[in-house]
């Protein structure tokens, strides 16, 4: 009955309907959205200043043992040149002892009177009571008949005993008392000897220093990996609180 009917000039408003596309819905997604962005930003750098300034300690860390680990080589490569140094000059030695082995005999071969010159040392030495025998070889002998005048200004009584067995190079100078070696290969054996020794103990304490030093290195070595554990385990507990 009142299906079709109209209402004019009455204060009723208009109502409509509530949209569900509510403009305020995108500026809040922008907000959340630039808010999620400035927490991940501010993660971000807080985490990048953590992590940089770990890193950094940890480079630091890392660096102060490769110097550590570097000064220890430069230590080995320095003992090293030093054994090598030691050893060669061994050899040196050694060489050099060879030669002059080489040169006094060769000198002895071109000028038998040095052994003559050698004699007369050794009897000198002596003391001048009694007969003193002069043991040659028999290839000498010519040689020290030629000489006897000079031998005998040193001391009047002395025979030779001319001797297939004594060196060539070493007569043997034979007072009652006392035999003077003069042989120049004894001489210089004796001289060899002498000098192995001197070699030996000197590559002693150098070993002794050598094992002083490799033990000072280890030690200061364990103390830098201690140093460094213990300042590692403090920036972890300092990180911890």
């Amino acid at each position: 009955m009142y299906k079709d009917r109209i209402l004019d000039d009455c204060d009723a408003s208009p109502y409509f309907m509530p949209s569900l596309e509510d403009d305020s819905l995108p500026r809040r997604k922008e907000d959340i959205k630039k808010e999620l962005e400035d927490s991940q930003r501010r993660a971000y750098e807080e985490g990048f200043a953590s992590g940089e300034k770990a890193g950094f300690a940890d480079g630091e860390q890392k660096a102060a043992v490769l110097v550590e680990r570097l000064g220890k080589i430069i230590e080995e490569v320095a003992v090293f040149k030093e054994n090598l140094v030691k050893e060669l000059e061994n050899q040196v030695v050694d060489f050099a002892v060879a030669m002059a082995r080489k040169i006094i005999i060769d000198e002895i071969s071109a000028k038998p009177e040095v052994i003559v010159t050698v004699v007369k040392e050794a009897l000198k030495k002596l003391q001048m009571m009694g007969t003193i025998t002069i043991k040659i070889n028999p290839a000498l002998y010519d040689m020290f008949m030629k000489k006897k005048p000079e031998l005998m200004e040193i001391h009047e009584d002395i025979i030779f005993d001319v001797n297939a067995n004594v060196a060539l190079t070493g007569p043997l100078v034979i007072s009652q008392t006392e035999e003077v070696v003069t042989d120049i290969q004894a001489l210089i054996a004796n001289i060899t000897a002498d000098v192995n020794i001197v070699k030996e103990r000197k590559t002693e304490h150098r070993i002794h220093n050598t094992e002083h030093s490799l033990r000072d290195t280890d030690y200061r070595q364990e103390r830098a990996d201690l140093s460094m554990d213990t300042e590692g385990e403090a920036r972890d507990e300092g990180q911890v609180s």
